[in-house]
């Protein structure tokens, strides 16, 4: 899994929300006039800009720490994602069963497990390029896909898709992502049918989602 969520990280940076449509109000004076809006960026826009932002980044010297890394994903990386989203996907019916805190948990611990991840494939990092491929949008515009190819992949794979959705009010952000075909959300279904296997959720409610700290994902 490091070597999946290390390119992971590499285009995540920079799916922000999607700004408001431009308007040119009315001229006043040069003193009164406000400066345009900015035209909106779409997803593919978005991630071209994260993958500068992160590499400059990573490619500073010397080469931040661990611990740098980290602080750097928290606060620019992990806003980018819907884990709520993610786990509401990977838990399926199961997800409406569970409580706002169970909900809160199972998300939480997405994230926490992504961002841990991200953290030490990150370490490995050393300058790899990539090509972006032609955004696929879905017939309502409200997902959209974004292929990475890696030209020199070495242990990394060698495409990666993201998942996004827009929601209104928050914009663009990661519901899923695949390396090599392999879905993150998909892997970690799997994970909560297997550990669900081994509870009865009925009459033992867990205080907390099944864990995800079992094995890593097979990419």
């Amino acid at each position: 899994m490091r070597s999946f969520l290390c390119l992971l990280a590499l285009l995540c940076a920079g799916t922000a929300s999607a700004l408001s449509p431009p308007t040119t109000p009315p001229a006043t004076s040069a003193a009164t006039t406000p400066a345009p809006a900015a035209r909106p960026l779409n997803p593919a826009q978005r991630l071209r800009l994260g993958v500068q932002s992160l590499m400059a980044f990573m490619n500073r010297e010397p080469r931040p720490a661990p611990s740098a890394i980290a602080r750097f994903l928290d606060t620019e990386i992990a806003p980018l994602f819907d884990f709520d989203a993610m786990a509401r996907a990977a838990a399926g019916r199961v997800y409406l069963a569970l409580t706002p805190k169970q909900r809160t948990a199972m998300a939480e611990e997405i994230k926490r497990l992504f961002l841990t991840r991200l953290t030490q494939g990150l370490t490995l990092y050393r300058g790899q390029q990539v090509r972006f491929l032609p955004a696929r949008f879905s017939p309502d515009g409200s997902e959209a896909v974004i292929g990475m190819a890696i030209l020199n992949p070495d242990r990394y794979p060698a495409r990666i898709d993201f998942r996004l959705a827009r929601e209104p009010g928050k914009g663009w952000r990661i519901i899923d992502i695949a390396a090599n075909g392999s879905s993150a959300v998909v892997y970690y279904r799997q994970m909560l049918a297997r550990e669900m296997a081994r509870r009865t959720w009925a009459r033992r409610p867990p205080a907390a989602p099944p864990g995800f700290h079992r094995g890593s994902p097979p990419y």
